[in-house]
């Protein structure tokens, strides 16, 4: 007993020395969080509810939220009650497809009291799945599709062949993705919608998207339609490709994007294989300098994809695989598309006109005495679209190459989409 009378004794010398030297034994943190959740719904809002304690009453609450790893946040200041015990929320309403399926984002809060005391709280994630439907996933060597309803076959058939794409795109060109690709394929239009941006109604109307690339490295895929799979290899290539030259100076010229697109989707399509040799029958090729932007004359727009196919197939001839590696190296660097030729290729674009066409039979190109070509150049369109007339049974115009046409998007994705009807008489 005398022992133990002791070590107490000891123990409350020590707790004694603490206080006096103005460490707590035993303190609330001034500002303590209780709870922090964050909830969604898809396409709609994004909710955010923290609950906190604080010493004295808040002063200043701050909530940051952005993609992971994003060097851009925002910053919200959400209303709250002055007090000590206080439930803050804020719903934060989304437009449909402002942000892409399995968006990963993350999310802090900055709080203040009357005593100045200040939280900052340790950034947590969170994933915006798409959960409007029962997906399920299907994971490849470096495809995940995701599907839904009993759609099991067609969904085995899409990785087959979004995994040929990729192996065609490094196999071919030398272009490997390094990152997991996904691929959420949905079933309807009605279903799909609820992912993409909407345009104008007008737009809507007479449209049909076919696939769309929303992310870095994710894609949304209209399983239903019958050129899927063409179009899965083609939005695949941007993605790739994308991934590859990214940088924050410059993008790369739309023959070179959209002729590496063209090529991975494998054989060239009819419809566009016709209106080239036509346009080498007629030497109406457009020029490559003029084919940096998309075409704005709706009969051109098949013999654009068919001569960008044509061209990077006549630079993976003449070059070879790995000076088209470089130059996509060269590109990712920022380079415009005259000095990326000159240093890999040491020709320029015109130069690579020549040869382009030298290699289709065709002379010299004629210019006009103030240097430009008689040929009207391309002009740059948000939308390439097809005149064809729908097929029977079929209110869509038909698949052009795949690509009916090219969409823009604010958020800097590409869209393949179909016309409903001719937009042109």
């Amino acid at each position: 007993m005398a022992r133990r009378s002791r070590l107490t004794a000891l123990l409350a010398l020590l707790l004694a020395g603490l206080a006096l030297i103005g460490l707590p034994v035993s303190a609330e943190a001034p500002i303590e969080v209780v709870s922090s959740e964050t909830s969604y719904i898809f396409a709609e809002s994004i909710t955010f509810e923290l609950q906190v304690r604080s010493a004295t009453p808040l002063a200043d609450v701050v909530l940051f939220y952005g993609r992971e790893k994003a060097p851009l946040v925002r910053r919200i200041y959400p209303d709250y009650a002055p007090v000590r015990d206080a439930t803050i929320r804020y719903e934060e309403e989304l437009e449909r497809g402002q942000y892409a399926p399995g968006t990963v984002f993350q999310v802090w809060w900055e709080l203040h009291n009357e005593a100045g005391d200040t939280l900052v709280t340790e950034p947590t994630l969170f994933e915006y799945a798409e959960n409007t439907q029962d997906w399920q996933v299907m994971p490849g060597e470096r495809v995940d599709v995701y599907w839904y309803g009993q759609r099991e076959q067609a969904a085995r058939r899409f990785l087959d062949a979004a995994e040929a794409a990729l192996t065609r795109l490094e196999t071919d060109i030398g272009v490997a993705v390094d990152r997991r690709v996904r691929v959420y394929v949905y079933n309807n239009e009605r279903d799909m919608s609820v992912a993409i941006a909407p345009r104008s109604s007008a737009y809507d109307d007479i449209t049909v998207t076919l696939g769309m690339a929303v992310d870095d490295d994710t894609m949304l895929l209209l399983g239903s339609d019958s050129g899927a799979e063409v179009t899965l290899a083609h939005e695949l290539s941007h993605i790739v490709v994308g991934i590859a030259t990214e940088n924050p100076y410059t993008g790369l010229p739309r023959w070179l994007d959209e002729g590496l697109a063209m090529y991975a989707q494998g054989v060239l399509d009819t419809r566009n294989e016709r209106a080239l040799q036509r346009g080498i029958q007629n030497d109406e090729l457009l020029s490559i300098r003029s084919m940096s932007s998309y075409s704005g004359r709706a009969d051109q727009v098949d013999m654009w994809y068919g001569a960008a196919h044509s061209i990077v197939d006549f630079m993976l001839e003449e070059f070879g695989r790995h000076k088209m590696q470089e130059l996509l190296g060269v590109f990712s660097e920022g380079a415009e598309q005259e000095a990326a030729l000159q240093q890999v290729l040491n020709i320029g674009l015109d130069d690579l006109d020549a040869m382009w066409r030298t290699s289709l039979g065709l002379g010299p190109r004629s210019y006009s005495a103030a240097g430009g070509e008689q040929k009207p150049p391309a002009t740059v369109a948000p939308a390439q679209v097809s005149t064809s007339e729908p097929s029977d049974g079929d209110d869509r115009g038909r698949l052009c190459g795949g690509v009916l046409g090219l969409l823009v998007l604010p958020l800097g994705g590409l869209a393949l989409v179909s016309t409903r009807r001719p937009l042109v008489p």
